[in-house]
């Protein structure tokens, strides 16, 4: 029972084969026919051509061929002027003079936010000569600047601050608490003091050293 229905299977897988291969070769040889749908296609061309005397292409050729007639061409679109350099120029410098107009009004803004413990300001350091504020500690060269701007050369002028005016000037220059959070104060009282001890000390030397005693005339034979 097995071994025919081996054979069944072989032969079916046989017959198939056969089939397959015949029905190729008759369709490889067999004369080609066009389709119902490329004569009708056809038909509708040749309706077309005649009744508007326009040569069509058919529906099989190439249609990669290029077209007759003039070919359309897009208008130019116009250039844009080119800007002279004069404007260029003053619209580059127009940015940097907002950026310095708005800094200046933003340190008005913060020097007269609050008047009442305002400390006592200079326009100019006295005799022209500021002292070296960055000594302090919490100071360094763009707060020092800062408050020269503000009116602070000394320190002296430091050293006589509240704690409402320390905070007043900390909020003026920009760094708010930073003089009561440093205690510029305290180290600029010490600077004084410092300043001061140092010619104390030199007329105490002075004054320890014991003079040379005059020296006597030699007498003479």
């Amino acid at each position: 029972m097995v071994i025919f229905l081996l054979q069944a299977l072989l032969l079916i897988s046989a017959a198939f084969i056969i089939g397959a291969i015949l029905g190729h070769l008759f369709k490889r040889f067999s004369p080609k026919t066009d389709s119902v749908s490329q004569e009708s296609t056809r038909a509708a061309d040749a309706r077309l051509a005649a009744a508007t005397h326009v040569p069509v292409t058919p529906a099989n050729d190439d249609v990669s061929k290029p077209l007759s007639g003039p070919a359309m061409v897009p208008p130019a679109e116009p250039v844009p002027a080119m800007a002279s350099p004069v404007g260029q120029r003053s619209k580059t410098k127009a940015p940097a003079q907002k950026t310095v107009a708005k800094t200046a009004g933003s340190r008005a803004v913060r020097v007269s936010q609050d008047d009442t413990h305002r400390p006592a300001l200079l326009k100019n350091a006295r005799r022209g000569k500021p002292d070296r504020l960055s000594d302090i500690e919490g100071i360094g060269t763009v707060i020092q600047s800062e408050l020269h701007t503000l009116g602070v050369f000394h320190f002296d002028q430091i050293a006589g601050w509240d704690v409402d005016q320390a905070a007043w000037v900390s909020r003026a220059i920009g760094f708010p608490g930073r003089a009561h959070r440093e205690n510029w104060m305290k180290q600029a009282a010490d600077m004084i003091r410092q300043a001061g001890d140092v010619p104390a000390k030199a007329k105490t030397a002075a004054k320890a050293k014991p003079k040379a005693a005059p020296k006597k005339p030699a007498k003479s034979g």
